[in-house]
């Protein structure tokens, strides 16, 4: 049997010492580019592998991460989640371990007190927030990163604090493509309604200053009107019957997964003319879209979204690794009634 390479054999083959070897399998700073390739090089040669589980527990790594968000989507945060699990159950034999803040308020003073008691922890690594605000957190955050906690944040960004990435949607673009696809549905004229549930929230934000820049840009004949309503889904409801009632409406976009309520009131009074557009698929969305009271449903890729943050926030705090951007959008998809089995 072939006796196994080492780190010391790939640090005689090239030259380098172990040192330096070491820091480039550990993806730390302090190496040449130069050096990097000739050691990666003898590596290859000598058909190294280096064993990073190996490494993680002689390190005696122990590594906990804090999953932060508001679980108000029954729809949204369970294929999130699912992303978590499979990569901490992944991240397992490198000292891993994960731990989930959900709450269904929508208070950006809930989410405050969360962060400040996770500061205080000393067994807390890493943070992955979805944050409420876009800006109500910039505090928070930065304490935390102060305090050597490193902070992501998934499906909804806070740009302007000390988060170290985003992995999410582009919000505003999905924006843009709602207003085209609503825009085409009725004929590119006539009243159509945003409905909003999330006023601070970064998604909702950039969702609704996307649709309404291109109805702006593309169609001068669609007038729209937006609704902000408190996070109610009674509210909700009543507020969208009213608007089938007494406007003209030709469309409704809906900036969240609560779609499915507006498609119930259309169900209740029958009216299959107006053209509803919102977010995240679930068994209700695809029972109303089969029955024609949706039309449109853009997906954001949730599961992937806690997958690619757990993963990305763990080669940072094993292995010293940035993400080569510090927004990473994931894919939006169009999904109709045509998709449907």
């Amino acid at each position: 049997m072939a006796q196994r390479v080492t780190l010391k054999d790939v640090a005689e083959h090239s030259g380098y010492s172990l040192r330096t070897v070491k820091k480039v399998f550990n993806n730390q700073t302090g190496v040449s580019e130069k050096a990097r390739k000739k050691i990666l090089k003898s590596a290859e040669i000598l058909d190294y592998k280096f064993n990073r589980i190996a490494s993680a527990l002689a390190k005696n790594y122990n590594i906990r991460i804090a999953i932060v968000y508001n679980d108000i989507s029954k729809y949204y945060f369970p294929e999130v989640d699912k992303g978590f699990l499979n990569c901490a159950d992944e991240m397992r034999d490198f000292g891993v371990s994960i731990e989930f803040h959900k709450n269904s308020s929508f208070e950006v003073e809930t989410q405050r007190k969360i962060l400040d008691q996770l500061l205080t922890r000393k067994d807390i690594s890493g943070v992955i927030i979805q944050p409420i605000s876009a800006h109500g957190l910039n505090d928070n955050i930065q304490r935390l990163a102060e305090a050597g906690k490193v902070v992501a944040t998934f499906g909804a960004d806070a740009p302007d604090s000390e988060r170290l990435f985003y992995i999410g949607p582009d919000a505003y673009k999905s924006g843009r493509i709602a207003s085209q696809v609503l825009a085409n549905y009725i004929n590119k004229s006539g009243k159509v309604f945003i409905i909003n549930q999330a006023s601070e929230h970064m998604q909702s934000i950039d969702r609704m200053r996307g649709f309404r820049d291109r109805i702006r840009e593309v169609y001068p004949n669609i007038e729209v009107y937006e609704i902000n309503t408190p996070i109610n889904k009674n509210m909700y409801y009543d507020m969208v019957k009213s608007i089938v009632l007494n406007e003209d409406v030709k469309g409704i976009f809906c900036t969240d997964a609560d779609v499915y309520i507006a498609g119930n009131v259309l169900k209740e009074l029958n009216r299959k003319d107006i053209v509803v557009v919102g977010y995240d698929f679930s068994k209700e969305t695809h029972e109303l879209m089969k029955q024609g009271y949706i039309k449109v449903i853009l997906m954001q890729e949730p599961e992937i979204q806690g997958y690619l943050s757990l993963k990305i926030l763990c080669e940072y705090l094993l292995h010293n690794k940035k993400p080569d951007d510090e927004i990473i959008y994931t894919k939006i998809s169009i999904a109709t009634s045509e998709c449907l089995d």
